[in-house]
C-alpha cells in the first residue's frame, strides 16, 4: 500500500460473501488517503420478483428454488440484503458523501443474465436436494430458466460510494 493510502478502492460482489464483511469494510476505508473513495457494488438477493411466467406453478417453483438457494448461501455466510446495508455500513465506518445507485433489469428465460440462477442451481444441486427439492423439480427449474415466456427481475446491484474525510 502507498504510504499515504489509495485514491480509490473498489470491490464488486465480494463482501456479501464474507462473514467478517464489516471488518473488511473498515480496513478498506482505512486504506484510503484523505479524500479517497471507496466503491462497493453488491447484490440484494432478497428481491427477485417473477415478472412473467407461463403459469402460477412456474412462478411458485422459481420462488421455492430461489429461497432454497438463498438459505444455503446464508448458511455459508452470505448476507442476502448486504447491498442495501452498505450505505449505513460506510457511514458507520466514518465515510462521508455516501450515495448509492441501484441497477436492475429483466432477465428472460434463455438469456444471459438468467444463467446466474441456472449455474447457481447446478452448483448447489446436492444442497438443494437436502433442502427438500426433488430431481424432478430441479429439472423443471432448469427448463423454466430456458423458457422465454419466463422473466424475472435481475438481482438488484447496489453501487455505493463514500469518501474518506
Amino acid at each position: 500500500m502507498p504510504a499515504d493510502g489509495y485514491d480509490l478502492v473498489h470491490a464488486r460482489l465480494v463482501l456479501q460473501h464474507l462473514p467478517e464483511r464489516l471488518d473488511v469494510l473498515a480496513r478498506l476505508a482505512g486504506a484510503l488517503r484523505p479524500g479517497g473513495w471507496l466503491v462497493l457494488e453488491e447484490f440484494d438477493t432478497a428481491w427477485v420478483p417473477v415478472l412473467a411466467a407461463p403459469d402460477e406453478e412456474a412462478a411458485t417453483l422459481f420462488e421455492r428454488v430461489h429461497n432454497a438457494l438463498s438459505a444455503q448461501l446464508e448458511k455459508a455466510g452470505l448476507d442476502p440484503v448486504w447491498g442495501r446495508r452498505v450505505p449505513g455500513a460506510m457511514l458507520g465506518a466514518g465515510l462521508a458523501d455516501v450515495t448509492a445507485t441501484t441497477y436492475a433489469e429483466s432477465w428472460a428465460g434463455g438469456g444471459t443474465g438468467i444463467g446466474l440462477h441456472r449455474v447457481n442451481a447446478q452448483q448447489m444441486a446436492d444442497r438443494l436436494r437436502a433442502e427438500g427439492l426433488t430431481d424432478a423439480e430441479l429439472e423443471r427449474f432448469q427448463a423454466l430458466l430456458a423458457d422465454p415466456a419466463f422473466v424475472v427481475n435481475s438481482l438488484p446491484l447496489v453501487s455505493t460510494r463514500g469518501r474518506r474525510p
